[in-house]
């Protein structure tokens, strides 16, 4: 089943469109370990980016500390 429009996105079943982000998010992840760009990670203290031979580097610093989300509402778009 594909979306034609805006008001048919919600027909979608929910495995189909977690499928089609995870395809995606494959496709990017392999585009960026392609170009060496590095993969970010959020730590408590900073942002850090890890490239393709293991350096990382400190992006930002700041405090990154775990917050608990009290809704489990998630908008995709």
């Amino acid at each position: 089943m594909t979306a034609k429009s805006l008001q048919d996105e919600d027909k979608l079943p929910i495995k189909q469109v977690i499928d089609a982000i995870n395809k995606s998010m494959d496709d990017v992840l392999r585009v960026v370990d392609a170009m060496d760009l590095g993969r970010t990670e959020v730590k408590p203290d900073g942002v850090y980016r890890t490239f393709n031979n293991g350096k990382t580097v400190k992006i930002s610093s700041g405090s990154f500390a775990k917050k608990r989300v009290a809704e489990r509402k998630i908008k995709l778009f």
